[in-house]
């Protein structure tokens, strides 16, 4: 007895809406079962994805005017999110690896967020809130986790993680904080708060297990 088997090839899967004026999107899609959805409201915004692999997916949602986001994915089950409401934001995320997942969420204006992980199984969020407030976070490894949250008018976020297991959490409110967290190593814990206008805070972690926690106010 004979038995026939179909297969079928599963092609990636592409999406954009798009409503208002002069709104545009690239998408390039390479490999097998990648998604990219994208949303845009208003005017003049821009949306650019490229997936190369396997079951990677990127969402972009962008309300207002001259927003830019970009995700560059490559490898697997990579997932990015990219949120903005407002005028002339600017987010970037890149994935290399596995498994990674990034959410960066913009309100107001001129804010600036770029997300890079290279490994598998890191994590990134990244929430800003008012005008002109930067973030960079840079994730090399694996299971490392960054959540940072901004709220006011041009706080700068700096994120940079080598190793596996490392958490890094900075919260600013306020004008012209600054704060960077460095980690090298494994399962290191650094939380900055920054509450007030102009503070700095520098937290550099070498080697296992080590905590910090800075809490700056005016």
């Amino acid at each position: 007895m004979l038995v026939a088997s179909v297969s079928f090839a599963q092609g990636n899967v592409s999406a954009v809406n798009q409503f208002g004026i002069a709104n545009a999107a690239v998408i390039t899609q390479s490999g097998l079962e990648n998604d990219s959805d994208v949303l845009q409201l208003g005017f003049a915004n821009l949306a650019v994805v490229d997936q190369d692999g396997r079951h990677n997916e990127a969402d972009i949602n962008q309300g207002g005017a001259l927003n830019y986001a970009n995700v560059d994915q490559k490898g697997r089950r990579n997932d990015a999110y990219i949120g903005q409401l407002g005028i002339a934001n600017a987010a970037y995320i890149t994935q290399d690896g596995r498994r990674n997942d990034a959410v960066i969420g913009q309100a107001g204006f001129l804010n600036y967020a770029r997300t890079t992980q290279i490994g598998r199984d890191n994590s990134s969020t990244t929430l800003q809130f008012d005008v002109a407030n930067s973030s960079n976070t840079m994730q090399e490894g694996h299971d490392n986790n960054s959540l940072v949250f901004q709220v006011g008018i041009g706080n700068s976020a700096n994120v940079d993680q080598y190793g596996e297991y490392n958490m890094a959490v900075t919260n600013q409110f306020g004008t012209d904080n600054t704060s960077y967290i460095n980690q090298f190593g494994t399962a290191n814990y650094a939380w900055t708060i920054q509450t007030g206008d102009s503070h700095l805070s520098t937290v550099n972690q070498w080697g296992a297990g080590n905590m910090s926690l800075v809490m700056q106010s005016n």
